[in-house]
């Protein structure tokens, strides 16, 4: 697998890297194309351009001074996380350290379901992703996040994400692949996102099950206004928006599809 990450980046991620310093010679993006370097194939599989945004979410969280902590539900090695604990790293003079909540079975990825498609079900063995939380302790100690403000929990989402004492979430990162794990996520965690806060789906184009499971939620929910913002072929994120007052009726709130832009 690392092998195959490695083949990737030496290709595509590395192209997407040279032209995003060529669009952006600037300081803060040498900094963080450097960051890059230090995560990828070993720490993460998350593409070049989904890193790339995942840094500047975080640091517009910051800008906006939301509350909350980051929250990421797929860990694997850390190397996603730790970039985000870099950003609130350099934005510490300015705003508090958040806390960084990391959750990931660390015995790779549970099967697909029944509402994912056929390609995921062939595809799937036991041990899929499977995580190492050394791993994700050496990258973050590598890069100088500290790790008073990481907690790492380790285990399956229906039972350990209810019982985790999060009060606000200001950026939910989703790596989990599969309809039944992202529909979990979001039932227990999308109401501690503070509005306007940022949710990243990283399979959002590449599994349709994780696909189904946003747009079952925001239905079921009555969630309206969420615009999908494309990061490459394979991610998106959207801000939380603004709660609709006075949608006390049945069907007087329906959530349309996302729109995608």
């Amino acid at each position: 697998m690392v092998k195959l990450q490695l083949s990737k980046f030496l290709g595509k991620g590395i192209l997407d890297l040279l032209l995003f310093l060529i669009r952006k010679p600037q300081k803060q993006a040498l900094k963080l194309a450097w960051l890059i370097l230090q995560v990828k194939p070993t720490y993460t599989m998350v593409s070049t351009k989904r890193l790339i945004n995942l840094y500047p979410l975080v640091r517009e969280a910051n800008a906006l001074s939301l509350p909350g902590d980051i929250v990421e539900c797929g860990v694997w090695n850390g190397g996603s996380a730790a970039i985000m604990g870099m950003a609130c790293l350099d934005d510490q003079n300015r705003n508090p350290m958040r806390n960084l909540w990391l959750f990931d079975s660390f015995r790779g990825l549970p099967p697909p379901g029944e509402r994912d498609e056929k390609r995921a079900r062939d595809s799937y063995f036991e041990g899929w992703c499977k995580g190492d939380v050394e791993k994700v302790v050496k990258i973050f100690h590598r890069l100088g996040v500290p790790l008073e403000n990481v907690k790492i929990i380790e285990g399956w989402f229906d039972s350990k994400l209810a019982a985790t004492d999060i009060k606000a979430i200001a950026l939910l990162h989703i790596d989990v692949d599969w309809y039944e794990s992202v529909k979990v996520v979001l039932e227990k965690l999308y109401d501690r996102v503070v509005e306007e806060g940022f949710i990243v789906l990283d399979d959002y184009w590449t599994w349709s099950g994780c696909q189904a499971a946003v747009e079952d939620y925001l239905r079921e929910k009555r969630i309206e206004g969420v615009v999908m913002k494309s990061v490459d072929r394979h991610g998106t994120y959207f801000q939380k928006p603004l709660q609709k007052r006075g949608c006390t009726s049945p069907g007087a709130c329906h959530a349309p599809r996302p729109i995608h832009s």
